[in-house]
């Protein structure tokens, strides 16, 4: 019986995994794709955010985590195929796509802004070989998740026991990131 991954070994290999990545403050900023309203976008990435940042001035951004075995359960491909972003090989967090709240153009009632709170997406494992395949299926139909909606549709499917197939992980992580011209990176 493989072991469940309890949340706050999840949370903190994300803070890790997001705090061993940052840029030196004379380093340029990172470019990476991301979701924002159902299409591709490119981002500009600049963190950790220094200090406390009041709740209502972070937006939601979502890193959607690909379950084991997503190659042979979706055509769908992450954005990180993989990013080993700490440097210890190959992991399930390495397989990932960035969803951003809003973006620019369709400001999603106040939801774009520069303070982006990391938010995990992960499929809900228990251990049980029949459950977690059928979590892992289903929760791969639902990938690629490109927008806000598309998550939450994620986090509320359930298999039909009524067990949820995705959880929230909030990791408590404020980041710097900007949705910038596609060519910047060039």
């Amino acid at each position: 019986m493989k072991p469940t991954i309890p949340k706050s070994v999840i949370a903190l290999a994300a803070l890790l995994l997001w705090s061993s990545s940052s840029i030196s403050a004379t380093a340029g900023p990172a470019y990476e794709p991301a979701y924002a309203n159902g299409h591709t976008v490119i981002i500009s990435v600049k963190d950790p955010f220094p200090g406390k940042v009041a709740r209502q001035a972070q937006n939601q951004y979502y890193e959607v985590i690909y379950p084991i075995g997503w190659q042979s359960l979706t055509t769908s491909v992450p954005q990180c195929n993989p990013c080993d972003h700490v440097g210890d090989g190959d992991d399930f967090f390495d397989y990932h796509d960035h969803v951003f709240a809003a973006e620019p153009s369709n400001t999603g009632r106040g939801a774009y802004g520069p303070l982006w709170r990391l938010n995990l997406v992960v499929p809900v494992l228990t251990g049980n070989i029949q459950h977690d395949a059928a979590v892992a299926t289903l929760y791969a139909a639902h990938l690629p998740t490109t927008s806000a909606q598309a998550v939450k549709a994620l986090l509320a499917a359930t298999l039909a026991d009524g067990s949820p197939i995705a959880e929230l992980i909030d990791v408590d992580y404020v980041f710097l990131a900007a949705i910038v011209n596609p060519n910047a990176a060039h």
